[in-house]
Formats: structure tokens, sequence, C-alpha cells
């Protein structure tokens, strides 16, 4: 099973960084998910893609 665990972004298609997201305005790091006040610019953090695609009402991946 792979690690989806990471920030997730809905901007038209849905945007994962799983280590960190870089702006001019503001920084996130992996390490420091648990400090940040989310919605960050529209980033959360989830530790699953499958909780990002509920939380942003999108259907499941579906699996080969």
């Amino acid at each position: 099973m792979n690690d989806t665990s990471g920030f997730y972004k809905l901007d038209g298609d849905l945007l994962y960084a799983p280590n960190y997201v870089l702006n001019a305005n503001y920084e996130l790091y992996r390490e420091l998910h648990e400090t940040y006040t989310y919605p960050t610019d529209g980033w959360y953090w989830f530790d699953t893609e499958a909780e990002a695609r509920e939380f942003f009402g999108l259907p499941p991946i579906e699996e080969l």
C-alpha cells in the first residue's frame, strides 16, 4: 500500500504535495503539518488520498 498522506488542495483538479508546499506568502512542511491552521490558501493535510477525495466531494479512485 502506498503512503498517500500529504497536503491536498482542490483547484480544478486535486493537487497533491507529499512533502511540502512553497509559496511567496507561506511554507508548509510535512514534518510540521500538525502545527498549521487549515485551510492554508486552500491546502489541507490528509492521512490518505481517500480522505481528501471524500472531504472535497470527489469520487474514489478505482483500483485496478
